[in-house]
């Protein structure tokens, strides 16, 4: 692989830096460019697309966890990331304790509304649930706003509008065991209404946390999720999330590591993850037209001295798949592919083939 590297910004107050790479794979023709931001820790990305680009937050701080860490945010317009914001901090209104700010999550309200989820708290036994919002694109918040007791809002993967209006939200809890389960948004205006199932699966059987919803149809929709134990788990419903399955093993790998799935335009689901039971050193990009059945289409990053982790999936309105995840905790790398090339070999017993034949 060729790296042709080029800084964007010469502006001194510039704080981000990027190199761009143009390359192929497999015939796969990918645009990548690799973002560091100006702090030492910088992890979980999470995209969405806005008016002239994309909008990207993140956790960033001194190290993972800490009390320092934050909620950032940059924008993307085409060409260039603008310099990082805070979007989000967290100091206890009584104590005046700050606490780090972790796993953001962007999703779209009513008309030009969009919301900002993350959790607070040193450790995700004791994460509390907040929310912001903004009407510009993400340049103006709202003030944050404590989620009720017992609600999360999504963790990781983003929410999906179901027949009746609520937003259904991937959810999970973990301080009883990691334990997965859905809620229920109902928006309107910033006093969002809550409600949420049961827990969906017990930990003394699939320690799981951090769903995925994949949306077959209004009824039918399934939900992928991280485990401890070296594979992904699924639950399906079939009546529109009135009632779940049973927690289900996959045959996909999940080295204890986020993943995020799409909805292409096509129909297909397109995933991003880690296959593997245990390392973090390559991140995979695979399609599949059932959400059962998948192929493998790219390896997106491998080296043995990087942990890719916590990918960021979407398909912008000119068709292309835009992937942000990080690297190593410390940079995150933004690569753009065309759908068309979202052809791979079929993955048997969970097994990435060593060669990628296309079709």
């Amino acid at each position: 692989m060729t790296l042709a590297l080029k800084n964007l910004w010469t502006h001194p107050f510039c704080l981000l830096t990027v190199a761009l790479a143009c390359h192929s794979l497999n015939a796969a023709a990918l645009r990548s460019e690799t973002i560091t931001p100006p702090l030492p820790y910088n992890d979980s990305p999470n995209i969405i697309e806005v008016s002239g680009g994309i909008l990207m937050v993140w956790t960033a701080g001194s190290r993972p966890d800490y009390a320092d860490v934050t909620v950032q945010r940059s924008h993307w317009s085409g060409k260039n990331w603008s310099s990082p914001k805070t979007t989000a901090s967290y100091s206890d209104r009584r104590s005046g304790v700050q606490e780090a700010c972790t796993h953001p999550v962007l999703t779209r309200g009513p008309d030009k509304q969009m919301a900002l989820f993350y959790q607070t708290g040193a450790r995700r036994e004791l994460w509390k649930g907040h929310v912001k919002f903004t009407y510009d694109g993400g340049y103006s918040w709202t003030p944050s706003s404590k989620l009720p007791a017992g609600i999360h809002g999504p963790i990781k993967g983003r929410p999906v509008e179901l027949s009746n209006g609520k937003l259904l939200c991937p959810s999970s809890d973990a301080s009883a065991g990691w334990r997965v389960h859905m809620e229920f948004a109902n928006p309107f205006r910033e006093r969002w209404g809550w409600t949420k199932t049961r827990f969906l699966n017990f930990p003394s059987e699939y320690r799981a946390t951090e769903p995925v919803i994949l949306m077959h149809d209004p009824k039918r929709i399934q939900v992928l999720c991280r485990t401890k134990q070296g594979y992904m788990t699924e639950i399906w419903t079939t009546d529109g999330a009135k009632t779940w399955s049973t927690m289900r093993r996959t045959a996909l790998p999940n080295p204890n590591s986020s993943f995020d799935v799409i909805r292409l335009t096509d129909g297909r689901f397109a995933m991003v993850y880690n296959h593997s039971t245990q390392g973090k050193d390559r991140i995979h990009l695979a399609v599949s037209s059932n959400g059962k059945e998948w192929e493998a289409v790219e390896v997106l990053d491998q080296s043995p001295s990087e942990s890719f982790e916590n990918p960021s999936m979407i398909q912008s309105e000119n068709g292309i798949i835009h992937i942000v995840y990080s690297m190593n905790r410390k940079r995150f790398r933004h690569v753009q592919v065309d759908p068309i090339e979202l052809r791979g070999q079929p993955l048997r017993n969970g097994i990435w083939p060593l060669k990628q034949d296309r079709k």
